[in-house]
């Protein structure tokens, strides 16, 4: 599928070290076009994916997919540039795909 369209922001919610980078450097291999990735302002205790334009979450549902989530909601912001807002949690490594978590234990970036 055609991800390229659907702009994304991933923020770490949980402290650890680079794994905005590294979530955000999976979801561009798969298509997605990651406009920023940094630190949440506070922390979070839940992964959350969050549609920012639209009511239904089609975005979002794209996200997950992608990331096999489960738990998305929509906080729809017009005056946002992105689609949809990927905040890590501290159960990130319930959520998220091995690849990801794999690659964080062996240390390939």
């Amino acid at each position: 599928m055609d991800y390229h369209r659907i702009k994304v922001e991933v923020l770490n919610g949980c402290g650890v070290q680079n794994l905005a980078n590294e979530t955000a450097r999976f979801l561009r291999k798969k298509g997605f076009d990651v406009t920023f990735y940094g630190n949440a302002a506070e922390p979070q205790k839940k992964t959350v994916v969050v549609d920012k334009l639209s009511p239904d979450k089609k975005w979002a549902k794209k996200v997950k997919s992608v990331l096999g989530m489960s738990r998305i909601s929509a906080q729809v912001d017009s005056a946002r540039c992105i689609n949809v807002l990927v905040i890590l949690g501290m159960d990130y490594n319930e959520v998220l795909p091995k690849e990801i978590l794999n690659g964080r234990l062996i240390g390939i970036k």
